[in-house]
């Protein structure tokens, strides 16, 4: 069975590859839509903790 995440990831993978063959020059938006669809699932299916990633780029340590 396959995971929310990967096919988030597909997702996002297809978005991207529609936008750079209507775009140039576009190639790292794939892999950047690829991740964001990844996040995203992730975060949807609770094995990633938003408040987490936050304190992370803020550069604080979590409370737990």
């Amino acid at each position: 069975m396959v995971s929310s995440r990967t096919v988030g990831m597909l997702v996002g993978l297809v978005l991207g590859i529609v936008w750079v063959a209507f775009g140039f020059g576009a190639a790292l938006l794939c892999a950047g839509l690829a991740f964001l669809g990844w996040l995203i699932a992730g975060i949807a299916t609770g094995t990633v903790s938003l408040p987490d990633i936050i304190s992370e780029l803020r550069g604080r340590r979590s409370a737990s």
